[in-house]
């Protein structure tokens, strides 16, 4: 078994626990309201979870959840539709509380940088909004974020 946090150990044989105190005093990062930035891991039918990697501009560790109630704020039946595993995304916290729960409701928030489901290769925005494989010429679709994406055509 292994400690999340650097620090000594302390071992209570009466209780029979152990605890360990943290060499460093550290404030936690992630509050809500709070703009993150994080690696879509995974993503079943109703939830995707994300490696949080950045928050506000700050390096950050963590885990957050993507609910499909919380991606747009019409239905959405596939969540597949609008995030991707291996996709990045710009979200904001929720909750205050690990697990982190994510919304991309708002149109800063979503996809800031993709990947083509068919050859792998780098997504591209068109200037009409489209995803575009410049590989293999597959279009797809994505919640983007507004003004955020990182690879445009010209």
């Amino acid at each position: 078994m292994r400690s999340q946090v650097v620090g000594v150990v302390f071992h209570n044989r009466f209780k029979k626990i152990v605890s360990v105190k943290p060499l460093t005093r550290r404030e936690l990062t992630l509050r809500q309201g709070v703009i993150v930035e994080g690696w879509v891991y995974d993503a079943h039918e109703d939830v995707a979870v994300v490696k949080i990697y950045r928050a506000n501009n700050i390096r950050a560790n963590a885990i957050g959840l993507l609910h499909v109630s919380q991606i747009s704020s019409e239905y959405v039946a596939e969540i597949q539709d609008y995030v991707r595993p291996s996709d990045t995304i710009r979200a904001r916290v929720t909750n205050n509380t690990p697990p982190y729960l994510l919304t991309i409701k708002e149109p800063q928030l979503g996809v800031i940088h993709a990947y083509c489901g068919s050859c792998g290769e780098e997504l591209y925005l068109t200037s009409s909004g489209v995803l575009v494989c410049k590989n293999c010429g597959r279009v797809e679709k994505r919640k983007v974020a507004s003004g955020g994406y990182i690879l445009t055509t010209t």
